[in-house]
């Protein structure tokens, strides 16, 4: 007899999302846009026949290329877990540049930024190629900010000119100087009076 099973092949939340626009490979700086949680998911063991039911989850992200153009790349889906070595805690790692705290609600970072280069890899039934998230990391401090405007400093009044400056020293005392006495004219005798011009 045979029995017809629950497909086990969970496909990604977001695919629908993302459609079938490639994301160009690279490091952008990223948004988180989306969490999506998944609960009771029933999937094949890792390496067994064996089903079990987990709990998933999956991030969406949107970056812009150099030319502006929206882009959106999803994780891959990884199971809830706390344990040190789950996917998920490394992911979280990555993402926020330390180890997540226990308790914490990692649905939050819905519009965190963070640096996120996608890889182009190739698909198992040889088909072509998915974009795939290959690293990701804080966004460094200042990095990919906007600069912010700069405000002229206010520029202080001109003081008015200062009234002239008196020298410490007493002003010179104009001295008046002898003149010499004018040269006596040449006295005209008798025979010089024919040699006079007028």
């Amino acid at each position: 007899m045979a029995v017809l099973q629950q497909p086990t092949n969970h496909s990604n939340p977001f695919s629908q999302v993302i459609g079938d626009a490639l994301a160009p490979a690279g490091t952008y700086i990223a948004t988180v846009l989306d969490i999506k949680d998944e609960f009771g998911v029933t999937r094949q063991k890792f390496e067994s026949t064996e089903l079990e039911k987990v709990d998933l989850t999956c991030f969406l992200f949107g970056f812009r290329d150099a030319q502006g153009s929206p882009h959106r790349v999803a994780s891959r889906q990884m199971r809830i877990s706390g344990n040190e070595k789950s996917a998920l805690f490394g992911f979280l790692k990555s993402l926020l540049g330390r180890a997540p705290a226990y308790g914490w609600d990692f649905c939050s970072l819905k519009g965190h930024k963070c640096l996120l280069t996608v890889e182009h890899v190739q698909k198992r039934d040889g088909s072509g190629v998915f974009a795939s998230i290959a690293a990701l990391s804080p966004v460094p401090a200042g990095f990919g900010q906007l600069p912010q405007p700069v405000t002229p400093a206010p520029v202080a009044p001109v003081p008015a000119p200062a009234a002239p400056v008196q020298p410490a020293w007493p002003a010179p005392v104009p001295v008046a100087l002898p003149t010499p006495p004018p040269a006596a004219a040449p006295a005209i005798t008798a025979n010089d009076e024919e040699s006079v011009p007028f």
